[in-house]
This record gives C-alpha cells, sequence and structure tokens, in this order.
C-alpha cells in the first residue's frame, strides 16, 4: 500500500511538472522584441525572436506592422530571408513650414516590413530579425507595439493583442517596447559649452594681467639699470678730481 502511494505521489508531481514546463514553454514561447534604446525620441534597433512555428509547423514569412508613430524603418539583412517594404504617402504635420528637402524625406512611411524564408524555418528552431527605426516622443510606460503576422506552411499566427502594464498578458501579445524617459544627453552638452565659454572668458581676462606684470618688471629693471649707470659715472667724475 504504502509502495502504491509513493508510485501515486511520483506520477502526480511529474504531471505537476510537465503542466508547468509546458505553460512556461508557452509563455516564453511569443514573438518578442528587446531594443537597444527604449528611451523617448531616441534612435533604436529592435531585435525580434520568432522562437517556434504554427503548431509544429515551419516559418515561411513574417509581416511587421510598423505602427503610425515610426516614420522610417531600416531592416537587418538576414542571409536566410528576402525583405521587402511597404510604404503609403505620409504628410508631415509641420509640412507647411519644413523645407523641400524634408517634405521630400517625409513623402512616405513605411507601413510593413516582410521577412520571406528562402528555407522554411524548422518549428523547433529560432530566427533573429531586426528593425532600425527612431522611438516617437511618449511618456515613460507608453508603448511602441509592432503587430506580427508568422505565416507558417500549414496556418498562421497573429501575434496583434495589446498588452497592458499591471494585467494579464494575453494569449498572442504583439512585441512591444516600453519607453523611458527621453535622454538628457543634450543638456549635458550645453551645459558643457557654457563651462567652456566661461574657462575661455575667464583666460582671456586673466591675459592682461600678466601682460601689466612683465612691464611692471621690466621698467623696474631699466631702473635699476639707470641707476648702477649714474652711480658708476658719479664713481668716474669724483676719480678724475
Amino acid at each position: 500500500m504504502t509502495k502504491r502511494l509513493a508510485l501515486l505521489g511520483t506520477g502526480t508531481l511529474g504531471v505537476t511538472a510537465a503542466i508547468v514546463l509546458g505553460t512556461a514553454a508557452a509563455a516564453s514561447a511569443h514573438v518578442e522584441a528587446d531594443a537597444t534604446s527604449t528611451a523617448a525620441n531616441s534612435y533604436t534597433t529592435a531585435t525580434f525572436s520568432v522562437p517556434h512555428g504554427c503548431d509544429g509547423s515551419p516559418t515561411t514569412k513574417l509581416v511587421f506592422q510598423v505602427p503610425e508613430s515610426v516614420i522610417e524603418v531600416t531592416p537587418t539583412v538576414n542571409p536566410n530571408w528576402t525583405i521587402t517594404k511597404a510604404t503609403e504617402p505620409y504628410t508631415a504635420p509641420s509640412s507647411s513650414t519644413a523645407s523641400d528637402e524634408e517634405s521630400e524625406a517625409g513623402a512616405e512611411r513605411v507601413t510593413s516590413v516582410t521577412y520571406t524564408a528562402k528555407t522554411p524555418l524548422p518549428a523547433d528552431e529560432r530566427d533573429t530579425f531586426a528593425l532600425s527605426f527612431a522611438l516617437p516622443d511618449g511618456k515613460p510606460g507608453d508603448r511602441v507595439s509592432f503587430p506580427v503576422v508568422q505565416t507558417c506552411e500549414q496556418g498562421s499566427v497573429d501575434w496583434d493583442q495589446a498588452q497592458e502594464s499591471g494585467k494579464a498578458e494575453p494569449e498572442h501579445p504583439a512585441p512591444s517596447i516600453v519607453l523611458t524617459a527621453a535622454s538628457t544627453a543634450s543638456g549635458d552638452d550645453d551645459d558643457a559649452t557654457t563651462a567652456t565659454a566661461s574657462d575661455a572668458s575667464t583666460t582671456t581676462s586673466a591675459q592682461p594681467d600678466l601682460v601689466g606684470r612683465f612691464l611692471g618688471l621690466g621698467g623696474l629693471l631699466v631702473g635699476a639699470v639707470g641707476l648702477v649707470v649714474a652711480v658708476a659715472a658719479t664713481r668716474r667724475r669724483d676719480a678724475a678730481k
């Protein structure tokens, strides 16, 4: 009886472990984004990892939807995939005051980037895809989401469900970047420039003092020489008498 209970306990632990591990694997099997910078208004490179196929089917294509707050995207070459970009006409909000060059640069906006596999990616293998772009302005905690459509030899998965901080993660969350505070590096540069200008001003104002000192020293030397000459002349006259 004791042996049977021990076997039942072992079996229960095994099933529980399998459920826990299976849940953890499913939770970590999302398309996720890892960014080099998360500061608002900064330039970043986001690397998207695709860890599995569609229910065991190899992946053949990935379409990354670009949010409206991001204008231009530069995809990184992946030798196993071909890349295409879709664009749409775009007019910058400040186009009325922008230069012709800026207006021309903002004439189109990238709406999606598609990676098509040269050879289907096996479901038990992973790959990464990197996109470079400028993050938009925003408050810390704001999300910049890139919904992804993953197409496989059999079936597809839409990773497009919005994520909200503090709430349970949806079944198919869209990969996203959580913004942090904008960098203050430019302010540091301004302070450094001000300090440099102050130092230069101090140096400039100090130069006349040095010149005055040298002139004063020169006057003392000339006076000393004159005194010596006068004393020598007086002695010569006294000797002549």
